[in-house]
């Protein structure tokens, strides 16, 4: 007889095993480890509920749709929380984990799918329930999803919200909705109501580390010489510093520097949000290595904002940035170590030798920018639900 019961629940946790692929039991082994155990009011569950379950007066609804972007969405939540919402966010799986260092989780509710087919599959029933919200944000808006914001009604609800990453894609998309001030940007452009995610935790500031971290993004065609020749000779010189590279791109990786720095950089590519975190809150200052002569960066500054000034305003980490971009971000030599291209290697050895005093005048004012654009950004939004 025991034996016939160690059988059945074996055969019970392989099939409910089999629900799940490898990577999502990875996800739910860090989900529980570095979401549940910080957080263990935080509700997560599958996005059938949300057919069950009763929508609270003075609700948001955060749609992601997309497999990226999932750093954002604990940003948007914090606006709404302000403002006095209940926040239900629907999003994939693997993005759960981007709420690992969020506090505030009374007034959040996840709930998560897998497939985007689970979604198209079920959009007219969805899109019934998405009436009941008061508000909907399309986190990230994809001009290769109109038919699913129209399979489930979002065009003709007149509080829903659209989120473009990239403002050129904006006149592919329904004017109109830029009038309705329904349109958001996270930069401020000509185009689009910025409001800008930025928030991942109550931030604290930390002494600057004894071995300077540096940390940097890993991102496409970009230009990283100057960082390897500037490091190359701060390390000939004796001084004592590393760098971090992340990102989800794995094009800047060990090959691309010479042995001599091997134990200089540390590459993290496609790591998981809680250990990005840790090691962006454990750096010093986060690099951002824009050229002005390299025409793919120029678009981070007319349609585009880089991820990493976000990173910069929520973990109130200085940045190195070129003169060229910084005044579009809110640098300047007060928040932030500026540079020419010409003394990239000055710059980084400034950062090195600053004092911890100076080192937290940085983040001072740097924080006063963070509020500014938290201002700016709130602001913004109680214009557009003060139409409605």
């Amino acid at each position: 007889m025991h034996k016939k019961n160690q059988d059945r629940k074996l055969f019970i946790l392989l099939l409910f095993l089999s629900l799940f692929t490898f990577n999502q039991i990875l996800s739910l082994t860090f989900i529980k480890k570095h979401v549940f155990s910080k957080n263990n009011n935080l509700i997560i569950k599958s996005f059938s509920n949300l057919f069950k379950i009763n929508i609270k007066k003075n609700t948001i609804l955060i749609f992601e749709p997309n497999t990226y972007h999932h750093e954002c969405v604990p940003g948007y939540t914090k606006y709404f929380i302000d403002l006095g919402y209940n926040v239900d966010i629907l999003i994939y799986f693997s993005g759960v984990e981007s709420f690992c260092l969020f506090d505030n989780v009374n007034k959040i509710r996840l709930f998560t799918f897998n497939k985007l087919d689970e979604i198209n599959s079920t959009s007219r029933k969805l899109s019934l329930i998405m009436k009941k919200y008061n508000y909907i944000l399309v986190q990230t808006t994809n001009i290769n999803k109109k038919d699913l914001y129209s399979n489930l009604n979002l065009f003709n609800i007149n509080n829903s919200i659209f989120v473009f990453h990239d403002i050129s894609l904006i006149n592919k998309f329904y004017s109109q909705y830029l009038k309705e001030n329904r349109i958001w940007t996270l930069g401020n452009f000509s185009k689009g109501l910025q409001v800008n995610p930025h928030f991942f935790y109550n931030t604290k500031i930390y002494p600057k580390n004894e071995k300077v971290r540096f940390f940097v993004t890993s991102s496409y065609k970009r230009n990283y010489t100057n960082l390897i020749e500037s490091s190359y000779k701060l390390k000939k010189e004796k001084y004592n510093f590393e760098i971090i590279i992340s990102g989800r791109t794995k094009i800047f990786n060990s090959n691309s520097i010479p042995k001599y720095l091997s134990d200089t950089y540390i590459f993290k590519h496609m790591i998981p949000y809680h250990e990005l975190y840790e090691v962006i809150k454990s750096s010093d200052f986060i690099i951002i290595p824009f050229s002005p002569d390299n025409k793919l960066d120029i678009l981070y500054k007319t349609i585009l904002v880089t991820g990493s000034a976000q990173l910069v305003y929520g973990f109130l980490k200085p940045v190195l940035i070129n003169r060229e971009f910084a005044d579009f971000y809110h640098f300047n030599e007060q928040n932030s170590l500026v540079y020419n291209n010409q003394n990239f290697y000055e710059i980084m050895k400034k950062a090195i030798l600053l004092s911890n005093r100076d080192y937290i005048k940085l983040i001072t004012n740097l924080h006063s920018v963070e509020k500014k654009i938290y201002e700016t950004s709130i602001n913004n939004i109680k214009k557009l639900l003060n139409k409605f």
